[in-house]
Formats: structure tokens, sequence, C-alpha cells
């Protein structure tokens, strides 16, 4: 961009927009799972009660890291909404985006969704692998080393290109997806690489920002 000239307005439809789908995917694709099996779900995963250690799952405000801000600059919170509720054998739990302003502004624009959903106990962690497998299963997955309890990360480039890590943590599955463009007008999405290492990078420092645990009592 030549000095003293403003970016160009971001067009509203990239990459902004794609942060917000990939995060109505994942909601949709438990809730089809749900609606699938529940009933047998159900019972499968009480017959094998592995307890995970958290009972809800965290808000939006574990994912705002260093490594969030660094990736989507100027960030500001557009997405913040329930996933499932207590009747969902899945579990419930937080979608969340976060995108750079669009309009004139000082940073290439950028996107970041994450998804968090805590499977009920008992049987939590059952229900959590079942979350994991069939969320990632229709991509084309790559493992993850050191990173929760199973991880793998995949490139979706269906519209504008972006870069996802799914991953499991004792009963809760978390999705971060990350997109960014090549320059300040939009148009173009930045490298497979650097939209990868984004990714990662948002994944393993929300799931560093985890709590041990999330215990709530009942009334």
């Amino acid at each position: 961009m030549p000095p003293g000239q403003p970016p160009e307005t971001v067009p509203s439809s990239q990459p902004q927009s794609r942060g917000c789908a990939t995060a109505g995917v994942v909601a949709l694709a438990l809730l089809l799972l749900s609606a699938a099996g529940g009933a047998a779900w159900y019972v499968l995963t009480r017959e094998d009660p592995e307890t995970g250690v958290y009972d809800a799952a965290p808000g939006c405000e574990v994912g705002e890291t260093e490594a969030l801000d660094a990736r989507v600059p100027e960030r500001e919170l557009a997405l913040e909404e329930p996933v499932g509720g207590a009747a969902d054998p899945f579990g419930q739990g937080w979608q969340c985006r976060w995108a750079t302003p669009g309009g004139d502004g000082d940073s290439v624009p950028a996107t970041a969704t994450l998804v968090m959903v805590a499977a009920p106990n008992p049987g939590g962690v059952v229900t959590a692998r079942e979350n994991f497998a069939e969320t990632t299963g229709a991509q084309s997955t790559s493992p993850v080393d050191d990173l929760g309890e199973e991880a793998v990360t995949w490139l979706d480039e269906t519209g504008y290109t972006t870069s996802c890590v799914a991953v499991r943590v004792s009963n809760l599955y978390l999705e971060t997806c990350y997109s960014a463009a090549a320059g300040y007008d939009g148009r173009e999405p930045a490298d497979e690489e650097r939209l990868s290492a984004g990714a990662e990078e948002i994944a393993r420092a929300t799931v560093d920002a985890l709590p041990e645990e999330i215990t709530t009592e009942d009334d």
C-alpha cells in the first residue's frame, strides 16, 4: 500500500462471513449427530461412564489470548452464541467469532472462530470422542502433535480459504478456524502456510488458557 494512502474498504463477504459460516457448520453437525442417534448414543455413553473434567464449556473470553491479538489485529467480538442445550446428548457450549473491523484501518483483515462444547457426564469423554470423530470425519485432516488428547488440522478451500484445528481435552470438544487476507483490500486469502500456522497458534493458546476443570453444583 503506498505511503499516505488509506487501505481500501474490506469487502463485507471476505473474510469475516466465512468465519461465521464455519462456526455454524460445527453447531449444525453436532445437532444432526444428535438427531440421528440421540437415544442410542445416550444409552451407549452411560454404559461406559468415563467422566470428564468439564461440567460446562468455558466462555468466549478463554479464547482472547495474545495469539488471537497477534493474528486478528484490532479484533472485535462479532459473535457470541450458545451451542446446544441441556436436552442435547452431544452437550452444550459456545461459538465465538472475532474479526478485524471492516472499512479503513491500519491492519490487514482477518477473522477467527472458536467453538467449544462440553459433553455431559457421566459418559462425557466417550461423547466428546464421538463429537470429535463426527465433526472432523468429513475433512482431509492431518494430526497435530502435543495438543490436547487428540487434535487434527485441515484446510477448507470452499469459498474464502480457512484453516481449522480441532482438539479434544477430556470431555470438551474445541475447534478454532482462522482466515486472513493477503492484502488490505481483502480480495485474496493469505497463503496456506500462514493460515495453518495462525489456526494452530490460536488453538494452542486457547488450550493453554483452559481451566483445569469446571464444576457446577446441582440446584
